[in-house]
């Protein structure tokens, strides 16, 4: 391994509340890893703690064999790009990104400042000074600075929230390319879903101080640890619809009872109350036993999100292709059992993802007797 967190856990002060709380995580060598999540949830504490701008007030963090949670900032062999710049204001871009590297043989530093510069499009500004660029700038010179090191680990905090989109986008791929390239083990901090999905190999999703899962884009989405996790991650959210566990299949909330069949399914004790999830994504306009009336229809450019009304209970569609559908119309829908995710309505936790079942499109009619 090459970084790891054990039991990591931070409170500030004497306060009993913890920012951080029993952090464990393993980062691999040359892996980009995210910490996502929303403002607030332990995700920059954690990176500071890394760094040694914080003390952890428990546990410990290994990097490459050495446990550095002692050391000073100086002698953790860290690189990090700060959200605030943290740029030196009597040196040019230049120096700033250039601070700290020695000249050797095989390496010119400043070879390796003209590349960077290059890759970040800030090589028309290398002779300005911090006080006369905007912040986008300021921020990819900050960028460039942390990547130039030859550090042991890289850390990433917001380092792109004041750029504007398209710029984002194209900075992204050159970022997460030149990693590989050179074998840089990083941790992004972002809150940008987009952006984790865009650069991480694996994700921790964090949410008040705890770690609520870890694990690549794809598991993320398609195997949710629990209703948290399933709701954050994924644009627009997954559907979350309350329901209760019947004779066949499930009671879903709501005035007009509808029942959902799933024949030779196991699912928990009868009258369990649960949570059935549907990404936008896996729901299929036009044809289905499930019928719901459409609030909104609109069109991306290259997909429709449609949201519906079904006895009260808000639904969102996402279709790769216009929907021909009038707001206030009644329209039928439907899913593969292979899409649908149970979750406990009281922990929250999964209880699956997926069911194989008689027929290929789950049936929802209306509920004509008890659970």
């Amino acid at each position: 391994m090459m970084l790891l967190l054990d039991h990591l856990s931070k409170a500030y002060g004497r306060s009993t509340v913890r920012a951080v709380k029993d952090l464990s995580l393993q980062i691999e060598d040359g892996e980009f890893i995210a910490l996502l999540g929303s403002s607030g949830c332990g995700k920059t504490s954690t990176l500071r703690m890394i760094a040694g701008f914080e003390a952890a007030t428990e546990g410990s963090i290994t990097l490459a064999g050495r446990r550095i949670d002692g050391l000073p900032p100086a002698q953790r062999r860290v690189a990090m790009a700060f959200e605030g710049y943290a740029l030196y204001p009597p040196l040019t871009v230049e120096d700033n990104i250039g601070f700290g590297l020695a000249a050797k043989p095989g390496f010119d530093p400043r070879q390796r400042v003209r590349e960077l510069a290059d890759l970040l499009e800030i090589g028309p500004i290398l002779k300005r000074k911090p006080a006369g660029l905007s912040g986008g700038q300021q921020q990819r010179a900050s960028l460039a600075r942390a990547l130039a090191r030859d550090a042991e680990l890289h850390l990433l905090d917001e380092p792109m929230g004041q750029l504007e989109p398209q710029l984002r986008a194209i900075l992204r791929g050159r970022v997460k390319a030149l990693t590989k390239a050179r074998g840089l083990t990083s941790v992004l901090v972002t809150h940008d879903q987009t952006e984790a999905n865009a650069m991480a190999d694996r994700i921790a999703v964090m949410e008040g101080g705890v770690l609520q899962q870890y694990g690549t884009p794809t598991e993320l989405r398609e195997q949710p640890a629990n209703l948290f996790v399933a709701t954050f991650f994924g644009e627009p959210p997954m559907n979350a619809l309350p329901a209760v566990v019947g004779n066949s299949g499930l009671i879903l909330d709501g005035d007009d009872n509808t029942h959902a069949s799933l024949p030779g399914v196991t699912l928990p004790p009868l009258g369990t109350p649960v949570v059935l999830g549907l990404r936008p994504h896996a729901i299929t306009l036009g044809q289905g036993d499930w019928a719901a009336t459409v609030i909104s229809n609109r069109w991306l450019g290259d997909e429709a999100h449609v949201a519906l009304d079904m006895g009260g209970r808000l639904i969102v569609v996402v279709a790769h292709h216009r929907i021909a559908a009038r707001t206030g119309s009644v329209i039928p829908l439907g899913f593969a059992p292979r899409d649908l995710h149970l979750f406990d309505a009281k922990t929250g936790q999964a209880l699956m993802h997926g069911v194989q079942t008689l027929s290929s499109q789950t049936s929802f009619t209306e509920r004509k007797s008890g659970p």
